[in-house]
């Protein structure tokens, strides 16, 4: 069963509705307090993922407040840990003011009083529930209104997991979010704690290994990629990354894996049936057709030719499973 997933954007409302419709919507987590931009839009694009949310968000400028009475009243009791890849935004939570931008993640605990401003932005979100991550941080209650700097090893690994989740959400089923739900809060609590403990460890390198797979699957054309610069773009050590990826037999047995099935999906897409196998073997890094033909012929049990010949004469049925369910009853939700 596909996650449940909510779409939102106000760019297909006449403009006068806009801002009521988002105040409306966002009654579920803020209030808003001001719109600073003259022409306004919003959109939200968010999955339900077993006892956690992810998604992104991109609007104009606002301010936003949560209060006392406005906590007290509604009752959400949940972390919010957002990236910010384009814009900023600042946060002034107990007389301190942060300022989150470029990669930066600010922490929102929402039984917390918090307000804020941002310029237009996009943030990349992950919602947790405290009756799940509180047992995992050290002094839960001082993490509201955080923000963790860009660089920080574990907040950029959180970061590339959080933009992993979301490109899977459409692929994903609920028993790959239930799979991953606690690789993700042993991250996340790792990125708050700045350290990982023993009990941590298993956990982290599962959601390490999804963060560094869509890593690869993303530049699997980019024939230079090599594991230093994986490492590296992880802040991970070499060793580190072949410990994480030991259960698939190292960085270029897996990348190799990866191409031929690329290779293996292009042989069955009617858009590339111009292209002969050789072609398509080349430019998935396979220069020598005959070494690519036996090593095809190992992994699937046929040749490329007798695969492309039985992937044409089949008919496949293909569905739209989407639906469309509304984000802000989620949040409203979430205990």
């Amino acid at each position: 069963m596909s996650l449940l997933r909510s779409v939102f954007d106000t760019n297909s409302l006449p403009e006068k509705k806009r801002v009521p419709l988002w105040r409306d919507s966002a009654t579920s987590v803020w209030d808003i307090s001001a719109i600073t931009d003259e022409t306004f839009h919003a959109s939200v694009d968010a999955f339900h993922a077993a006892d956690l949310m992810f998604g992104t968000v991109t609007s104009s400028g606002q301010k936003t407040e949560r209060i006392g009475s406005r906590i007290a009243a509604d009752s959400l009791d949940y972390y919010m840990l957002q990236f910010y890849v384009r814009g900023q935004r600042s946060a002034t939570t107990r007389g301190q003011e942060q300022l989150a931008a470029d990669g930066d993640m600010l922490v929102v605990d929402m039984a917390q009083p918090i307000q804020t401003a941002s310029t237009t932005y996009q943030s990349f979100d992950l919602v947790m529930p405290r009756r799940l991550f509180d047992p995992l941080l050290k002094n839960p209650d001082t993490h509201g209104g955080r923000r963790l700097a860009a660089e920080l090893p574990l907040t950029a690994l959180l970061r590339s997991h959080v933009l992993a989740l979301y490109r899977a959400g459409p692929h994903m089923t609920s028993a790959d979010a239930i799979a991953m739900q606690g690789p993700t809060l042993a991250l996340a609590a790792a990125a708050l704690n700045g350290t990982i403990n023993e009990e941590q460890t298993v956990p982290l390198r599962t959601a390490t290994w999804l963060a560094v797979r869509r890593h690869i699957e993303d530049n699997l054309t980019d024939f230079t990629l090599s594991a230093n610069r994986v490492a590296r773009h992880f802040a991970l050590s070499r060793a580190t990354l072949y410990r994480v990826m030991g259960h698939v037999h190292g960085f270029h047995t897996y990348i190799r894996q990866r191409r031929l099935y690329r290779c293996r999906d292009d042989l069955a897409n009617p858009a590339h049936h111009h292209y002969t196998i050789s072609e398509i073997a080349a430019s998935w890094g396979f220069a020598n057709a005959s070494a690519f033909s036996a090593l095809f012929s190992r992994t699937f049990d046929m040749s490329p030719r007798d695969y492309r010949e039985l992937a044409f004469s089949k008919v496949l049925d293909t569905s739209d499973t989407s639906s469309e369910i509304d984000w802000s009853r989620w949040l409203a939700a979430m205990r």
